[in-house]
């Protein structure tokens, strides 16, 4: 899998950047991240899932690369004890993008949707609102998988959370289960609402009844 990270990298950045020295520094830096071993979920694998549905929607993205940045970048930074996660992260990819010589405008669309994770909220400020929406419902896509697949995401973030006691940490989860099912929809787009919010909604009813139940 790293491999095939390193090579999507290396073609959406030989596009902006001739230095390949520098190239593979930031690639080194974003594979060191994600493969911390405080990371359970968010990690490699997360990126990779990610960049799949970047692939398999691209007829559909107005500016993919903007999309596959914010793919490698919206969790590099990722500490349970922060709720600035977001915006640090926001803040790192915009330093490597000028350096690697990424249009300003296209940078500041990656910290839009970066930022956006927080909330998984559209906001007005971007240029293509659907290519947000479609990078939104890939991050939460996980919500939909098969029940195998979402009870190992539970497992992995519960890991991840692992310095908070199962009273704090199922409070919280259950708020945000109770926010996501109490909406009126979990997905932006009505692709990811035809093929995933079903299924995304037994999840997280049956995760919620678990967690009421202990």
């Amino acid at each position: 899998m790293p491999d095939t990270l390193r090579q999507v990298w290396d073609e959406l950045t030989a596009r902006y950047c001739n230095d390949r020295t520098l190239t593979a520094r930031f690639y080194t830096e974003i594979e060191k991240k994600y493969t911390s071993t405080r990371r359970h979920y968010h990690n490699l694998h997360h990126i990779a899932a990610l960049l799949q549905f970047c692939g398999r929607y691209a007829g559909q993205l107005m500016e993919p690369d903007v999309v596959a940045f914010a793919v490698f970048y919206h969790d590099i930074i990722y500490n349970v004890l922060r709720k600035d996660n977001e915006f640090r992260s926001a803040q790192v990819a915009v330093k490597r993008l000028k350096d690697l010589q990424v249009p300003a405008a296209a940078i500041e669309q990656v910290k839009l949707y970066i930022e956006a994770t927080q909330t998984h909220a559209v906001t007005a400020a971007v240029t293509h609102v659907g290519d947000l929406q479609l990078f939104l419902d890939f991050d939460m896509s996980i919500l939909g998988a098969p029940r195998d697949a979402y009870e190992a995401y539970t497992r992995q973030v519960r890991r991840e959370y692992r310095i908070y006691p199962d009273k704090l940490y199922n409070a919280g989860r259950k708020q945000f289960l109770e926010h996501c099912l109490q909406a009126g929809h979990i997905f932006q787009t009505p692709v990811f609402r035809e093929n995933y919010e079903r299924t995304a909604r037994e999840n997280m009813a049956w995760e919620l009844g678990n967690l009421s139940g202990g």
